[in-house]
């Protein structure tokens, strides 16, 4: 009898890591997850800031996804933030690259990353070769995909720079939604801002693609652009709730937010190209096709 193929998930205890481990279990791999508060069988104790972790328990695992990071878009980036935003990236990444050379089965590495990097000029768009831009999420994703890199010098494996994911559960959709079921939701800034975007649910298909077919290399991780504008109503218009607001001045935002309403008025366009060449094909290509069933129920 052939054992299932055992796939280890760091940073699985999240929204993507939940949904990622079901789709791997419906295709029949064995999902460990690591967690510094272990609840389940399944779960892997480790603490990637005290080097610690139960390693005996990783012996049969052939593939790791690092999924880890805090919420970019969670709390005021001060000074204090900023650092946990890169070190929970960082730190997490440079460990599994030290105990990798200790997985006799290992084969293969997927490192996730933000398409965030690049320098964001309005009418470009944006292909993996391009260098990372000056701002602090550029900062985060170069500092980040080093750490992968570290993993990727002794293992095969990808990177895979993932856009806005779109889930019901929560994420960037929860927050731009908020405000248009309140009955006063806008367009933010000039409503023209492009945004590269993702389903959930291919989202993970690619994630088991990569795995599926060892994918190798750099590749922007997203389904399409569309504008904030755009976005906005499409929301609206499958919530059945009217646009009464003008649209939110960029001043404002920046007032409210500070350095973080950069995640907002950035006008950034990427190409998923590269992606497509590989022979994965996206089930949500259209932003109302992929809305539709994460805001309404039938």
């Amino acid at each position: 009898m052939q054992l299932a193929t055992t796939v280890l998930i760091a940073g699985g205890s999240g929204l993507i890591g939940q949904r990622l481990k079901n789709t791997f279990e419906q295709k029949g791999f064995a999902v460990l997850i690591l967690t510094r508060n272990p609840k389940s069988p399944q779960d892997v104790y480790w603490d990637p800031s005290t080097q610690q972790i139960e390693l005996e328990k990783l012996a049969k695992v052939q593939y790791i996804i690092n999924l880890c990071g805090e919420s970019i878009g969670s709390g005021r980036w001060t000074a204090s933030r900023k650092k946990v935003l890169i070190q929970s990236r960082v730190e997490p990444a440079l460990f599994l690259a030290a105990i990798a050379q200790k997985l006799p089965h290992l084969k293969h590495y997927i490192g996730a990353s933000g398409v965030n990097c690049y320098a964001a000029e309005s009418g470009v768009v944006y292909q993996e070769g391009a260098p990372y831009g000056q701002d602090f999420l550029s900062k985060v994703v170069e500092s980040w995909e080093e750490a992968h890199q570290a993993v990727l010098k002794n293992t095969s494996g990808c990177i895979l720079r993932i856009a806005m994911v779109l889930a019901a559960e929560g994420g960037a959709l929860n927050t731009i939604k908020r405000p248009i079921v309140l009955g006063f939701g806008s367009a933010i800034g000039s409503g023209k801002q492009m945004c590269p975007w993702i389903h959930i649910d291919d989202l993970c298909s690619l994630i088991v693609f990569a795995v599926e077919n060892q994918l190798k290399g750099t590749y922007n991780a997203l389904a399409d652009n569309d504008s904030n504008l755009k976005m906005t109503q499409v929301i609206a218009k499958l919530l059945r709730k009217p646009l009464w607001a003008p649209a939110v001045p960029a001043f404002a935002l920046k007032l409210l937010l500070g350095e973080q309403a950069f995640l907002v008025l950035t006008d950034l366009k990427a190409s998923n190209q590269k992606l497509i060449q590989t022979g994965f094909s996206f089930n949500y290509s259209n932003l109302e096709q992929a809305l539709k069933p994460l805001l309404t129920k039938s």
